[in-house]
C-alpha cells in the first residue's frame, strides 16, 4: 500500500512540473506567470539547459484574452540563439 502511494506521489509531482522542448534553430513557447524580466529569466534558463546560451523572446500573450495584458498565465514564444548578444543592428 505504502509502494503505491509513494508511486501516486511521484505522478503527481512529475505532472506538475513544466517541460520545455527546444527545437534548435526554431521557435518555441513557455507558460508562466510573471512580468517580462521573469519571461527573460526563463527563456535564458531554458536555452541554458539546452547548451545554446541566451533566449530571444519573440512575443509574449495572455492565455486567457479577456484578462488586462500582463495578468494571469502568459504564452512567451522564444528561440534560443548561439550568440551572447541579441537584437544588434548591422
Amino acid at each position: 500500500m505504502k509502494r503505491a502511494l509513494s508511486i501516486c506521489a511521484c505522478l503527481a509531482l512529475a505532472a506538475a512540473c513544466t517541460t520545455i522542448k527546444i527545437d534548435h534553430g526554431d521557435t518555441n513557447t513557455i507558460q508562466h506567470t510573471g512580468d517580462a524580466a521573469k519571461a527573460q529569466e526563463l527563456v535564458d534558463r531554458a536555452c541554458h539547459r539546452s547548451g545554446s546560451g541566451r533566449g530571444e523572446i519573440v512575443s509574449t500573450v495572455n492565455k486567457d484574452p479577456s484578462l488586462p495584458e500582463g495578468t494571469g498565465t502568459q504564452v512567451t514564444t522564444f528561440r534560443c540563439t548561439t550568440s551572447k548578444s541579441v537584437n544588434q543592428g548591422p
